[in-house]
């Protein structure tokens, strides 16, 4: 959609988004913006919420099999 279709149209392109789709818009056929639905926040997803706050106590209590910093190796995989 070109910037002077977007503007012309804004309330149908706000509509196409919240319908889940992706609106590329562009200027002289070029791509500089896009808009899209917002992402819904993933803590709401009891599942999710819940992987979170195990990984964050793992961070609290520390790692299996960690003791210190990460070494050069460990980090790059070299």
């Amino acid at each position: 959609m070109s910037i002077r279709e977007f503007n012309a149209n804004t309330s149908k392109a706000i509509a196409r988004a919240e319908a889940g789709e992706v609106i590329e818009i562009s200027r002289n056929g070029k791509i500089v913006a896009e808009l899209r639905p917002k992402g819904r926040n993933r803590l709401d997803d009891p599942v999710f919420k819940a992987a979170y706050e195990r990984m964050l106590k793992g961070f609290e209590t520390g790692l299996p099999g960690l003791s210190g910093p990460a070494t050069y190796e460990e980090r790059t995989g070299r």
